[in-house]
């Protein structure tokens, strides 16, 4: 069984995870990736790091329609946002690096293991919202019925 979440504790999902799974499309293929983000209530934030030839930025450039799920397994939550994804402008820089300093989940391994940190390009992302889903799930075994 299922309940749909309410905004407020969509938003407290979205401020308290700091990983999600974004998945994109080039119109043929999908490609879905776990990403940290920053929330600010308004935007999601991504901070990408990529090579030249980076299959995640070849998707970005193709995707209309993205989304992002964020999920908790206990208590079993997620919360589900649809929209388009656009670069952050340079004079909004700010605002995305403070959303991923709140909440972001840093990853702890470079996740581009053969390619020197100097020779990555850093961009921010923002995930502009145009709906947002969430539900709870409800765990069988803390309400069994009688057979």
């Amino acid at each position: 069984m299922t309940e749909k979440m309410n905004r407020s504790a969509i938003d407290e999902l979205l401020r308290a995870e700091g990983a999600g799974v974004l998945s994109l499309t080039d119109g043929a293929e999908t490609y879905a990736i776990p990403e940290s983000f920053g929330y600010d209530g308004t935007y999601l934030y991504f901070q990408f790091a990529h090579e030249d030839d980076s299959r995640k930025m070849a998707f970005l450039d193709t995707t209309d329609v993205a989304t992002f799920t964020v999920f908790t397994t206990d208590p079993a939550e997620s919360v589900q946002a649809r929209g388009r994804i656009e670069a952050v402008p340079a004079s909004e820089h700010d605002a995305a690096a403070a959303a991923l300093a709140e909440n972001a989940t840093v990853p702890t391994m470079n996740v581009i293991p053969d390619t020197p940190v100097d020779d990555l390009s850093m961009a921010f992302y923002r995930f502009v919202v145009d709906s947002l889903s969430g539900r709870v799930f409800e765990d069988p075994m803390k309400n069994p019925t009688e057979a």
